[in-house]
């Protein structure tokens, strides 16, 4: 049995999201534009059934393998309280998918709420879609890396834009995201959502040792 969660989440998991952010990314590049509302809202909601759906069936099938063992029947009823198996598949199968699909909802609940209160000038209407789906994808804790490493480059480029502009000349300079009406003042992360999770993918590893990331691990 531990193979197969180990295959899941160490092979299966990162590979399905990687070729999902890849495909999103290519697409991106050659077409120049992302994919639409509909088609990011129903490609979360099947990440996140296949996620459940999985969770379930290794749940049963742990629950099924106990049962054919001469040795760990005995931890099923009516040996044992069912609160045992229920236990053990909650915090072994269960509860770090939900604990990202909760959290995956609360970002993007969270960017609605700033969208809303603050009258668009934050985030395009593609962003929440794109922060829940790299959320989804690079999993507890990486998760937290990508969005601290959003934040930062989101952060640095737009200082960089400011320091530009000041040394060109006064005519040539280009401050309509400074001036300009509200939905062009905005510090947009756009651009950042796919590349950034797609590298937290392909380097978490070695680039959370650096932000001590793993401390954070359920």
């Amino acid at each position: 049995m531990n193979w197969l969660v180990t295959l899941f989440l160490w092979v299966f998991r990162p590979a399905l999201g990687l070729i999902i952010l890849a495909g999103l990314f290519l697409s991106w590049v050659l077409k120049k534009k992302l994919p639409s509302v509909v088609f990011l809202k129903k490609l979360i909601f099947s990440y996140i059934l296949l996620l459940i759906l999985f969770a379930l069936g290794t749940s049963f099938l742990n629950a099924w393998l106990w049962s054919q063992n001469s040795v760990s029947h005995y931890l099923l009823p009516p040996y044992t309280s069912i609160t045992y198996i229920l236990r053990y598949s909650w915090q072994h199968y269960l509860f770090e998918p939900v604990a990202i699909i909760i959290f995956a909802w609360l970002i993007f609940a969270g960017i609605c709420f700033l969208n809303k209160k603050f009258e668009n000038r934050f985030f395009y209407k593609e962003e929440k879609y794109l922060a829940a789906l790299g959320i989804l994808a690079t999993a507890w804790p990486n998760c937290l890396l990508f969005l601290i490493l959003v934040l930062f480059l989101g952060v640095l480029f737009h200082l960089f834009r400011i320091v530009f502009s000041s040394f060109l000349p006064k005519g040539a300079r280009d401050t309509s995201f400074l001036t300009n009406p509200p939905h062009q003042t905005r510090l947009s992360l756009l651009y950042f959502w796919l590349p950034v999770a797609l590298l937290v993918l392909l380097l978490g590893g070695i680039i959370s040792k650096y932000f001590a990331i793993n401390q954070f691990s359920i």
